[in-house]
């Protein structure tokens, strides 16, 4: 098998995990504008960080099973079958078994695009953000007219059928990872914290565009759309600078794409250089986790501890949002990435110069 056929595969399932986030957010803030039920969705969706999940190719199968289990919910809301109540529990429901199906999938999927020598993690990872940017984009262009099933069910299909094809071997192969890996990783504390900030802004997002901004799924897709391609850009769209100074660029750019009667235009440039800086701030975290090992467990640290905080995060913002309202709220996440360059200044700074002087 080539390997621009796998590449071509992986960039389609990316695709297609974003298209599952996208309706899933929008599906919800459809059926209720409370703050609170919308921030469960970013808990359900990485509630399985906090799981001791094993590693199957047959993740593969769940989350497209969860793809169409998510197209009946949309059939049902456009018909009116269900009772509101229903569809949202079964919502959240769906995307904990999408995000399940991704983190189980994800190892021995990885693993057979990998066996080619001729990928690299550099190949690999533009196909990661050309794969999630093209979701983002089709999905809320796709989903006003018809919904989930062309974009998201059709592009799991190539993921499903590569882990078909190479099942017998990436099972002997996930085996072994299994039993080679070491059990869940530590968290950090900074990239808790970096995480609590991800939680916050992420919350109200789709409840903040449907609701103050009068938007749709398309306004929606721009903007998370922008946010990713500052992530694949963020070398060439910002200077170098230290963790303290891209919280306050964060903390900046949040309050003028919150504020009031800002339009949404604006909106859309702004969240370009926040996801660039976003991005640079992993960066710096990964770099700083440098005495736990190599470059795939530091990543493992990140992500898991961005996924637990995430949740605690989001679950903050939704029950302040539905205290004191959204639009607030969404400002007080400016204050929020603040508070964050501010604890960094002055804890981590001065930790990181104690140990230099130590050595």
């Amino acid at each position: 098998m080539s390997s621009s056929i796998k590449l071509l595969s992986w960039a389609s399932w990316m695709a297609s995990m974003s298209v599952v986030a996208i309706t899933s957010a929008w599906l919800l803030a459809e059926l209720s504008t409370s703050p609170l039920i919308n921030s469960l969705l970013i808990g359900a969706q990485n509630l399985p960080a906090f799981l001791p999940l094993a590693r199957s190719i047959k993740g593969v199968g769940v989350f497209l099973g969860a793809t169409l289990l998510l197209e009946l919910l949309v059939v049902c809301l456009y018909f009116q079958l269900l009772p509101n109540w229903i569809l949202i529990v079964s919502t959240l429901a769906v995307a904990l078994l999408a995000s399940s199906g991704s983190i189980i999938g994800l190892l021995p999927m990885t693993g057979i695009v990998l066996k080619d020598d001729a990928i690299t993690n550099q190949s690999l990872q533009q196909s990661s953000d050309v794969g999630s940017l093209s979701g983002t984009l089709i999905g809320g262009i796709i989903y006003p007219y018809l919904k989930l099933f062309p974009p998201s069910i059709l592009l799991v299909l190539a993921p499903a059928w590569l882990s078909r094809s190479s099942f017998k071997k990436s099972q002997i192969r996930s085996t072994e990872d299994i039993a080679s890996t070491p059990g869940v990783p530590p968290t950090d504390r900074w990239c808790l914290l970096q995480g609590l900030c991800i939680g916050t802004l992420f919350a109200l997002l789709p409840l903040w565009v449907l609701s103050l901004k009068d938007g749709s799924s398309v306004d929606y897709s721009f903007i998370l759309g922008a946010f990713m391609l500052g992530r694949v850009f963020t070398n060439r769209l910002l200077p170098k600078l230290s963790a303290v100074g891209l919280y306050l660029v964060c903390a900046v750019l949040i309050f003028i794409a919150f504020y009031p009667n800002v339009p949404i235009w604006l909106d859309v440039l702004i969240f370009i250089p926040l996801g660039a800086s976003v991005t640079q701030i992993e960066f710096d975290l990964i770099d700083h986790l440098q005495g736990h090992g190599d470059l795939p467990l530091r990543r493992d640290i990140l992500f898991r501890s961005l996924a637990i905080a995430s949740v605690l995060g989001s679950l903050f913002m939704g029950m302040i949002g539905q205290a004191i309202g959204i639009q607030i709220s969404l400002l007080l996440v400016a204050l929020i990435y603040g508070l964050a360059a501010l604890i960094t200044w002055r804890f981590r700074r001065r930790r990181s110069t104690h140990a230099t002087t130590t050595n």
